[in-house]
């Protein structure tokens, strides 16, 4: 006569499973918030130590140690986000890249969705004088660096036009994000008019290259801790260099071309950012 045993499996309370879900997905997302923060801390970190090399560089005439400060800070941001692909926090694609390649003065405008939108670029960018908030040339990581590149403060005004077409009128490249601040999620602010006018001043093309960031992270006024389910993709589209010139028609008066590139300029990003939304 064979025997058999058999052993119950014990009863799965109803809902047991759909419990387990939920419980991996705050798993998952309390490791991407820690990782998250380990990369912030090495952010700060690491603006201790390039302060601390652009300190020992800090020599020479002025123009030249702005520059020289700017390269670090170049290489610092291309290591950061180095990082940040290792810690499987972000995937960057560029297209049309290329346009940003050699040297010689340009007029980069970009629209501002992210908290590290700047870090992209200046990462891409070898030399760049940006202009920064306030806040940034007081904050006690960053404003020695801020005054060693020779960044410029974006409340100067008038003054500030002259300054950016200054830098260009030496061969230089100037960042700037006409909304001013951060975009609205899934929009625009209405564009101010000062790329224009620096690329009316100066006679430099404006390089226009439009950011889209999803799943969405890192918004104005949105905690660093608040990650995305899955891991976000920045996509930076380079677009053709704008002439200036051609709105400056016999006709037309500066502060009449400066609202008609403005208003191109806007209409050139809510075309970009609709293409790239019904693409996604």
């Amino acid at each position: 006569m064979t025997v058999t045993s058999q052993v119950a499996a014990p009863p799965v309370a109803p809902g047991a499973a759909s419990r387990r879900v939920p419980s991996r997905r705050r798993l998952a997302h309390g490791w991407r918030a820690l990782r998250t923060g380990v990369a912030f801390a090495s952010f700060g970190v690491g603006a201790i130590v390039v302060a601390a090399i652009t300190a020992v560089s800090a020599r020479g005439v002025p123009a030249r140690r702005e520059l020289r400060t700017q390269r670090i800070v170049h290489h610092a941001f291309r290591l950061w986000l180095w990082w940040m692909v290792c810690l499987r926090l972000c995937r960057v694609s560029w297209i049309d890249g290329e346009r940003l390649a050699g040297s010689g003065p340009r007029l980069v405008v970009a629209n501002h969705p992210t908290l590290i939108d700047v870090i992209l670029l200046l990462a891409r960018l070898s030399q760049a004088d940006c202009i920064v908030k306030t806040a940034a040339r007081r904050n006690p990581f960053m404003r020695r660096i801020v005054a060693r590149a020779g960044y410029l403060a974006n409340d100067d005004g008038d003054a500030l036009v002259e300054s950016c077409a200054d830098r260009i009128a030496q061969g230089r490249s100037v960042l700037l994000f006409p909304e001013g601040t951060r975009s609205p999620r899934g929009g625009l602010h209405r564009f101010q008019r000062g790329a224009a006018h620096i690329a009316l001043k100066s006679g430099c093309p404006i390089v226009p290259v439009v950011i889209t960031c999803r799943p969405p992270t890192l918004l104005k006024g949105q905690s660093w801790h608040d990650v995305p389910d899955g891991r976000p993709q920045w996509v930076l589209r380079v677009g053709a260099p704008i002439d200036p010139a051609r709105y400056l028609d016999a006709g037309s008066t500066l502060p009449v071309a400066a609202r008609r590139l403005t208003a191109d300029l806007q209409a050139l990003y809510e075309q970009g950012l609709g293409a790239d939304e019904e693409h996604s």
